[in-house]
């Protein structure tokens, strides 16, 4: 029993003293848990696991995201995240409970701290898996989900708040046949739930489905994916300008001398928890490995209705090569287009029906479009932008197993030569060069280090609503990752 006083003291060590009754309540109530848990993975059939992460980031920020104008100078942050997660798993059951902080250096008071006010401590991952057979399961809870190169649904593991889904899935697999398949859906709704379709005024969707298959061919030299995804929102909420009119009578003691008629308008909001639009996004990607060559292709379709009710027609494709040309350097090259919407002022009729811009909906777009992240905002929530299309080359030397260089230039240009407002414009938006120092001198200890310069043309400074001409945008960070394992019954 002193070993396990002692577990119980070490959990207790995360909990702040100076946090409410109600919370300190909920918060020994998940230590208990643990503990049970504890006690659980003893058993020689069971597997219990307490392992954590640290991850601060220190930036400059130049120009990040965003372009600057002469007025703006650049700044320095310090971003943080930190983890403490608890896996056991036997021969039926598998789960993961884990607690997430992840926050800006100095938005909590350091006397009196309000990290639970301002939503910096919450549960990131809650799930539970369930093994119907050997190669059959279904996982329930709150989860974090990446397939392929993470395009479509990732972790966004560079944010540290990362991202997570309420949902059901289901799992299956053939090994000796090398395949497996995943199978999605979540149903979200506000709380309490109702007794009818109630209003939804999240910014999350309503609901959402996919189905996922994989399958290697030639003892892992091809590797081929397929995956469909749906996903629906409600009708966003519209706004009626009412008008009321009162008459506001002038007395002069007993006699009526005359009135006005004072009239105002008021804005009413109306919901449509009825009105729901899907959208539908269905492709594959293709990988090939041989010797020192690696290939990629990939390609997606977008139908039926975005948000607001718009048809939306769309598509992404993309292929790149690698080539180990010697031990410790690497090449690879690339391309990739995304649909985009004309928005010629003479189309403009057809612009209000219909879309063609591509949505990459749940992706990790920082590790696909650039470290400076200049277009996540776009590609995410701009239904009619012109597109995007982008060359790039990487070069990669490792100069030891625990030590890497990585440098990366893209391209990038419109697809269409309009912006959202009418105004045409060239088509080139500039380029980006992204220098990656990667050290691991432990296997839990990362150390990761970044210089991002982008070079702007005159059409990305309209794209950011500048009208002087600006100087490039640049980006450094510095960010470590330390993941210890304070606790497991596995053997050594």
């Amino acid at each position: 029993m002193h070993g396990f006083t002692g577990r119980l003291i070490f959990f207790s060590t995360f909990v702040p003293t100076h946090l409410n009754k109600d919370t300190m309540k909920d918060l020994y109530k998940l230590i208990l848990m643990a503990a049970f848990l504890l006690l659980l993975g003893t058993s020689s059939m069971a597997q219990f696991t307490v392992s954590g992460e640290f991850r601060p980031r220190a930036e400059y920020r130049d120009g990040y995201t965003k372009l600057r104008d002469s007025t703006q100078t650049g700044y320095g942050d310090i971003l943080g995240r930190a983890r403490i997660i608890f896996d056991y798993k036997n021969e039926k059951f598998t789960t993961r409970f884990s607690l997430q902080h992840a926050f800006v250096f100095g938005e909590n008071n350091f006397f009196n701290s309000d990290t639970i006010r301002n939503n910096t401590v919450n549960i990131f991952e809650a799930w539970f898996k369930y093994n119907f057979l050997s190669n059959f399961s279904v996982r329930v809870g709150r989860i974090t989900i990446s397939y392929d190169d993470q395009r479509l649904i990732g972790y966004n593991n560079w944010k540290p708040q990362g991202s997570a889904h309420d949902m059901v899935g289901f799992q299956w697999g053939a090994t000796k046949a090398a395949y497996q398949g995943d199978f999605g859906f979540a149903i979200n709704n506000t709380s309490p739930a109702g007794a009818f379709i109630s209003n939804y005024n999240m910014k999350n969707y309503k609901y959402m489905s996919y189905l996922w298959n994989q399958k290697t061919f030639f003892k892992d030299m091809l590797k081929v994916s397929v995956m469909a995804l749906v996903d629906a929102y409600q009708l966003p909420t519209q706004y009626q300008t009412v008008t009321s009119s009162q008459i506001l009578w002038v007395i002069n003691g007993t006699d009526t001398v005359g009135h006005t008629t004072i009239t105002t308008k008021s804005q009413v909001p109306i919901t449509n928890p009825n009105q729901v639009y899907a959208r539908f996004t269905v492709g594959g990607n293709a990988w090939f490995n041989w010797k020192n060559l690696s290939v990629w292709a990939g390609g997606y379709y977008q139908g039926g209705h975005i948000q607001d009710g718009r048809e939306v027609s769309a598509y992404m494709f993309g292929a790149n090569v690698g080539y180990q040309i010697v031990k410790p350097f690497k090449l690879m090259i690339g391309y990739e287009q995304l649909s985009g919407t004309d928005n010629n002022p003479a189309n403009k009729v057809d612009v209000a029906k219909k879309v063609n811009s591509f949505n990459v909906l749940y992706g990790t777009n920082h590790q696909l479009y650039g470290y400076m992240d200049m277009f996540n905002s776009m590609l995410q929530s701009t239904y009619n932008y012109p597109g995007l299309n982008q060359i790039y080359a990487r070069g990669t030397v490792n100069f030891s197993k625990v030590t890497s260089l990585e440098a990366t230039y893209r391209y990038f240009s419109f697809g269409k030569e309009y912006l959202t407002d009418g105004t045409k414009v060239n088509k080139n938006l500039g380029s980006e060069l992204d220098m990656m120092f990667l050290y691991k001198p432990l296997p839990n200890v990362e150390l990761n280090a970044a210089y991002c310069y982008f070079f702007p043309t005159s059409t990305m400074e309209l794209l950011n609503g500048l009208k002087s001409s600006v100087r490039g945008s640049q980006y450094v960070y510095l960010m470590i990752t330390y993941k210890p394992k304070f606790f497991s019954t596995e053997k050594n």
